[in-house]
């Protein structure tokens, strides 16, 4: 039986950023990650015994009608389709295409949004058969078995779907998946990393790995692990991973390896033992890596250990200069912690990159101002400021549906442009005006511009100085024309 994976279109002007983001949105560039949980379910069904498909109608710049039509010639049985908030008004517009042109194909969508209201999805849309909830692997092949087996979907877990008398129902929630040491690479000979990269990237053939999932943390902005993953920390083992890494460079031949983890440093060991692997394969001479880490989990000894297994950049959400917005957005870090961790890492050698984020409720000009000021303080390699985006299923947007300061429940807002939040602390036009400021506070200063330009060791440095140079420049001016218009595309810490 055949089964397609697919990330589906996303028209309009820009590229959507939807796959393996944390805050989808739309860009002016084609930065677009490599959709490394969509792999994962393809390798997942292919290893059931299903012949498995994938398309990614974004990077291939498909309309709706073009993919519908491709997604006809190839006939499979069941589609999954990867939707977001942003994207869902054209994700269901997907499903009714499909609908339209092969009305025996099972459409199942999957992703945060859908699995937030799954039923209302379902109870609205005739077009789209089952919503799978959470985590999607595995639910995604018993999908898949059921259907080849007559079309039982009451046994299968994190499945929402329409019975034979049009009832919705919801069965009950999936037990998340481990150990992850079980599960099958992800399929990169099928979901082939040609063309994906993200701004950060310096290498020639980069590619994306996940060695961990969950976070145990509950920031109230984040979205993966109130709907997706989870706060259990679950962990592939070093040497699996190293063992993934090794196919990566030496089977696919990439050269750059982004960890997508929500924090890859939370297991100190683990981390010390990746890195040894990695240098007693000889992995360190042949690949550059790039690794997400919140600032109270690294030390010396650890960065030291990861300078020596060539990580080259460590990407921080540190999100505010002011110690009350932190305690506002639970993010449970200290100001000197972050102090402490951006100058370790760069003692070391390692490359830094710092995010913030302002709106989030009690935010005011004097926190912004904090914020501006200690980004500048840590003069991290490089810096995103983004406005903080209420999702349907974090605690944030609880917050403000609760005490009405949503701007708008209009989906496609939900770009992470514009501000969506408005409370008596300041207006969404002054939180917009606030990310303009800080950027060019930050990048146009001579001590951040003539130190970049003095790190400049070989050609790949200096493209990626360029190309970064060239994305802020392009952002101030994407960021000021939608707050004029009050309009929206573009993102967070994924540019």
């Amino acid at each position: 039986m055949k089964v397609l994976v697919a990330n589906p279109p996303w028209p309009g002007p820009g590229y959507g950023a939807r796959s393996d983001v944390r805050w989808p949105h739309k860009r002016s560039d084609k930065y677009i990650e490599y959709p490394i949980y969509l792999a994962y379910t393809v390798a997942v069904l292919e290893q059931a015994g299903f012949e498995a498909l994938f398309m990614d109608a974004i990077m291939d710049e498909l309309s709706i009608d073009q993919f519908a039509q491709e997604v006809r010639a190839l006939g499979p049985r069941l589609v999954l389709l990867e939707t977001s908030t942003p994207s869902i008004d054209f994700d269901l517009q997907t499903a009714a295409a499909i609908k339209d042109l092969s009305p025996g194909t099972f459409v199942a969508l999957l992703g945060s949004h859908v699995t937030y209201f799954d039923r209302q999805i379902l109870s609205e849309n005739r077009a789209v058969d089952a919503v799978i909830r959470g985590e999607f692997e595995y639910t995604a092949a018993d999908l898949a078995r059921a259907l080849q087996a007559g079309g039982d979907l009451g046994q299968v877990l994190g499945l929402t779907y329409r019975d034979a008398d049009g009832e919705v129902r919801a069965n009950a929630n999936r037990p998340l998946f481990e150990p992850l040491d079980e599960m099958p690479f992800p399929a990169r000979h099928i979901v082939k990393g040609d063309g994906y990269r993200a701004g950060i990237y310096s290498g020639g053939r980069p590619t994306a790995m996940v060695s961990s999932r969950g976070c145990p943390y509950h920031c109230t902005f984040c979205l993966w692990p109130d709907i997706l993953y989870g706060h259990k920390f679950r962990a592939r083992s070093a040497e699996n991973v190293v063992n993934e890494i090794e196919e990566a460079v030496r089977v696919y031949g990439h050269d750059e390896i982004y960890f997508d983890d929500d924090t890859f440093t939370i297991d100190r060991q683990r981390v010390m033992d990746i890195c040894r692997l990695i240098q007693e394969r000889g992995l360190h001479r042949e690949v550059e890596w790039i690794a997400q880490c919140r600032v109270d989990t690294v030390d010396r000894e650890m960065l030291e250990a990861m300078k020596a297994a060539n990580c080259g950049y460590i990407l921080y959400g540190i999100e505010s200069g002011s110690p009350e917005m932190l305690k506002a957005m639970k993010k449970g870090i200290t100001l000197d912690k972050a102090r402490t961790a951006i100058r370790l890492t760069q003692e070391v050698g390692i490359k830094t990159q710092a995010f913030f984020l302002f709106g989030i409720p009690g935010e005011t000009q004097e926190t912004i101002r904090e914020t501006i000021e200690f980004a500048k303080e840590l003069n991290a390699s490089s810096t995103q400021f983004a406005i903080a985006i209420p999702h349907p299923g974090t605690a944030l947007y609880e917050t403000c549906k609760a005490n009405g300061w949503l701007v708008s429940e209009n989906w496609a807002d939900y770009t992470s442009t514009a501000s969506l939040i408005e409370t008596p602390w300041l207006s969404a036009k002054e939180v917009e005006e606030a990310r303009v400021r800080a950027y060019r506070e930050y990048y146009y200063r001579p001590r951040f511009v003539l130190g970049e330009a003095l790190k400049v060791r070989r050609l790949a440095d200096l493209k990626r100085l360029v190309r970064g140079a060239n994305s802020v420049r392009s952002r101030i001016r994407f960021f000021r024309e939608a707050s004029r218009e009050g309009a929206c595309p573009a993102g967070r810490g994924d540019e």
